[in-house]
């Protein structure tokens, strides 16, 4: 087996292909890339079965990656264009895994105090909860 040094099933799909120069992809995994714009490309990983479980070391599931480059000194438009890539591969999870009338448990995983781990913390303080209005006000 491959030693990975990602834990993105997109970077360790492409080591595995370079590592066993494979042209072609990898049995039991689809892949999809999508180029929204010239800055952003969404890929989408399906690892499929055991068999492309044990090429990299990822189980069988979805992976997506939301890429934008040049993130440093992306203008708001392209943040904002970004954030709106993110929003419809997460609402199309949610449909596809979570009924309109489901509830959802969000954890806001990380600590606000070190930045590169405050997403969780801050992203959780902005959902709002409206589990209570169905049931008080139908």
């Amino acid at each position: 087996m491959i030693n990975f040094r990602t834990d993105l099933a997109l970077e360790r799909r492409e080591v595995y292909r370079k590592a066993n120069r494979l042209e072609q992809e990898i049995e039991g995994i689809e892949t999809e890339e999508e180029q929204v714009n010239e800055k952003i490309r969404v890929s989408r990983v399906k690892i499929l079965d055991a068999k492309g479980e044990d090429a990299i070391g990822k189980p069988v599931g979805s992976y997506i990656t939301v890429d934008l480059k040049g993130l440093k000194t992306a203008t708001e438009e392209e943040i904002e264009k970004a954030s709106n890539v993110v929003t419809k591969e997460l609402r199309a999870l949610i449909e596809k895994h979570i009924g309109s009338q489901d509830s959802i448990l969000v954890v806001g995983l990380g600590n606000e105090q070190v930045t590169p781990d405050a997403l969780g913390p801050k992203v959780a303080t902005q959902i709002d909860v409206t589990r209570h209005i169905l049931n008080y006000m139908p």
